[in-house]
């Protein structure tokens, strides 16, 4: 009886403090990158509950997580070291959107003024010949709500 108990217990508690997961699917259209400086990055919710995800995404609520140039000597990608930039984000106010299951919500990220706040100034224009990628990192609904999966990291980005 004790027994019983003790796993009846332990199923609740990991029912009622178990994380869920969101599950969602991302897609980045990157073709135009290297003239425009904007990209399409989608997320795609493949799950059976809705869940929060930020309305756009900007240098406030989006970080560049790795970046690496492509090193014609060695045919390989490098690692650039990055500046901790301080950003001032006192006055944005980010809004959500709920994403509903088999719902995409599509962002037109401007890479190009975005690098300008994160890297430098002219970034975009000095890199412009160059090869390189980049993964960016943000936030979607609460840890409380998505567990591990609130933290999206993009794939790479390449810009060639």
């Amino acid at each position: 009886m004790i027994k019983s108990l003790f796993i009846f217990l332990m199923f609740i508690s990991t029912f009622i403090f178990g994380q869920n997961n969101c599950q969602y699917s991302v897609k980045i259209k990157n073709d135009n990158l290297k003239n425009t400086g904007l990209f399409t990055l989608s997320i795609m919710n493949v799950g059976n509950e809705s869940f929060k995800i930020p309305k756009e995404l900007n240098v406030c609520n989006m970080r560049l997580k790795d970046l690496e140039f492509f090193n014609e000597e060695t045919n390989s990608f490098e690692k650039m070291k990055m500046g901790n930039k301080d950003i001032d984000c006192f006055t944005y106010r980010n809004k959500d959107k709920n994403l509903k299951p088999q719902k995409t919500h599509s962002y037109t990220i401007n890479i190009k003024s975005d690098f300008e706040v994160l890297q430098n100034s002219k970034f975009f224009e000095t890199s412009n010949n160059r090869k390189y990628r980049f993964k960016l990192i943000f936030s979607l609904d609460s840890y409380n709500r998505c567990g591990e999966s609130n933290t999206l990291i993009t794939d790479w980005i390449y810009k060639n």
